[in-house]
């Protein structure tokens, strides 16, 4: 176990179930309940539940063990690099790194792209920029908004904002459970109505919306557009794959990013053990049950859960029930 110097010596455990902070959205609805069993708040169209986050206002906290009811930001406060890594804490500035979700789209979202890191440091804005990646975790047909059609510039992205035309000049795909799509800042992109994914991103919520329907906000009024600022962060030079099938997770990585590294890992009977080497893992359960253990306590875990291991922590993970274990793995790269 790790032990927070000159703090009473006591222990930050080997693993850190979470409970989530739950958002209401225009778009949201109720199926994270139905799918997940997630305790949601009472007639809210949840749209975002923060599974991982240290984000202000919106953290997730523990839900278990000796830490029960702390927030994370409060935990990486106390703990500082015993919980995410030297290197990670020394890169980061003192600031949780990733944020974890899962997203339920009832409506489309909004239109829109994000900006990188070097572009938030030059305006001087709050946050830092956003790289996100998604896992589909249920889709009745839905699909997504992923980049521009093939020759679209600035001129005919103008254009087409200009003439209420933006859908045309999008590229869309139909997805099914197991599609990966990472997004890039600077990619314009939409989940769309009837799909539920799990999302691993920057701790940033710096979005520009580039369209939204007309559609009027919690508030009643239309949600603001931010087309100037869409218009200087788009990669009209990026060249996209479309979304890329994962239906099988056998501890492939997904994605291996400058941000985040993603592995998808799956069990049938044997048990596993993973080892926070560097870096804090972020392990979200996809389907099926497990017991996670840290050697001193245990925790047992259903799909759409997410538990931290922190850095130098040791989590042996094993399946509960008849039904494959799926989960997924965040960490940052060191």
């Amino acid at each position: 176990m790790i032990v927070k110097k000159g703090f009473m010596n006591k222990k930050l455990p080997g693993v850190i179930p979470l409970k989530p902070y739950c958002r209401e959205m225009v778009w949201g609805g109720r199926r994270l309940a139905e799918l997940y069993g997630k305790q949601l708040p009472a007639e809210v169209r949840v749209g975002e539940t923060f599974e991982l986050s240290a984000y202000e206002y919106r953290e997730s906290r523990a839900a278990a063990g000796p830490l029960h009811g702390r927030s994370l930001q409060d935990l990486l406060e106390q703990y500082r690099d015993d919980l995410v890594g030297g290197d990670v804490w020394a890169r980061y500035g003192g600031r949780f790194p990733l944020l974890i979700k899962l997203l339920d789209a009832q409506q489309d979202l909004s239109i829109q792209v994000h900006p990188d890191d070097a572009y938030a440091q030059l305006k001087g804005l709050q946050d830092v920029g956003k790289m996100e990646a998604w896992y589909v975790l249920h889709s009745e047909g839905g699909r997504v908004a992923y980049g521009l059609q093939e020759g679209v510039g600035r001129e005919d992205f103008t254009a087409a904002v200009a003439e209420n035309r933006v859908e045309e000049v999008i590229r869309f795909y139909t997805v099914s459970r197991g599609d990966l799509v990472f997004s890039p800042p600077g990619t314009v992109h939409a989940l769309c109505a009837g799909v539920v994914i799990y999302e691993v991103q920057q701790s940033s919520d710096l979005t520009f919306r580039i369209y939204d329907y007309d559609r009027p906000g919690l508030d009643g009024r239309p949600r603001e557009l931010h087309i100037e600022q869409a218009l200087e962060v788009i990669d009209f030079a990026q060249k996209l794959p479309g979304p890329v099938p994962y239906p099988d997770l056998r501890g492939d990585i997904l994605v291996e990013s400058q941000h985040f590294v993603l592995r998808g890992c799956g069990l049938h009977t044997e048990s596993a053990e993973h080892v926070a080497e560097g870096s804090f893992l972020a392990l979200t359960l996809v389907g099926g049950k497990a017991l996670l253990s840290d050697g001193e306590g245990e925790y047992p875990l259903a799909a759409g859960a997410t538990a931290l291991v922190p850095a130098g922590g040791v989590c042996e993970i094993v399946p509960l029930g008849d039904e494959k274990l799926e989960y997924l793995i965040a960490s940052v790269p060191t």
